[in-house]
């Protein structure tokens, strides 16, 4: 039985000395409060004009086709024909990054090799769709447009002449924009505003773990175990 109210004690006692602990460690992040914001200030500013002036924006074009399916005598689609393209989709989206498809389009954009395309371009299926679509990103946004087209016109041509598959059609045409699709501005500067905080909120953390100092009174004799008879006050 005493026992048991001893432990109980020692419980009741830890939990206090958990939210002491926390309490104190809360106090002093507020201490160090202007030191975190100044820090998000800080690099959140400077996560922007990094942004804006050293990293190239980017140009994004992009391009659809669609694997059509035959119609039947009766004039509704074939199933047959469907299903198959079903199946063409998952292969002509792996065939279009292929390095001979790659390598005539790094041909004709002045590129140097296939690899050097295949890196700027992203292919995409959407669900449920036999629609394909062909996305290039790079500094430049006639080159991403010349890359775009020409990796569809030549995928249509390469697929015709060795595969004889002739019900593919361009969607959408690349066009030429000029307006950035990348970098995310507000997205770098959110991330290095977080850094900021984090570094700030570190650095309050550990000033707290390490400080060993005993303040007050109350400190002293809960850490020590033993009344503090009397106090030396600051001067």
């Amino acid at each position: 039985m005493v026992n048991s109210r001893m432990d109980d004690r020692t419980q009741s006692d830890v939990r206090e000395m958990e939210e002491i602990d926390l309490l104190e460690l809360f106090r002093a992040i507020l201490k160090h409060i202007k030191l975190i914001v100044v820090l998000c200030i800080l690099f959140g500013v400077g996560g922007f004009f990094g942004t804006k002036l050293l990293i190239a924006p980017t140009y994004t074009a992009s391009t659809s086709i669609y694997l059509t399916p035959q119609i039947s005598d009766s004039g509704s689609l074939d199933y047959n024909s469907q299903m198959a393209n079903s199946k063409l989709v998952t292969n002509a989206v792996n065939l279009l990054t292929q390095n001979n498809i790659m390598s005539e389009v790094a041909k004709d954009v002045g590129l140097e090799s296939a690899d050097s395309v295949k890196k700027l371009v992203s292919v995409s299926n959407e669900s449920n769709t036999e629609i394909i679509t062909i996305s290039v990103t790079t500094t430049d946004p006639k080159l991403s447009k010349d890359i775009a087209n020409d990796t569809v016109s030549t995928f249509i041509r390469t697929m015709q002449k060795n595969l004889n598959v002739r019900n593919i059609e361009v969607v959408d045409k690349a066009k030429l924009s000029y307006i950035p699709s990348g970098p995310n501005v507000k997205k770098n500067t959110l991330l290095a505003t977080m850094v900021g905080f984090v570094l700030g909120f570190g650095y309050a953390t550990l000033r707290f773990l390490f400080d060993n100092r005993l303040r007050t009174k109350e400190e002293a004799e809960k850490y020590l175990g033993i009344p503090v008879f009397c106090e030396i006050p600051e001067l």
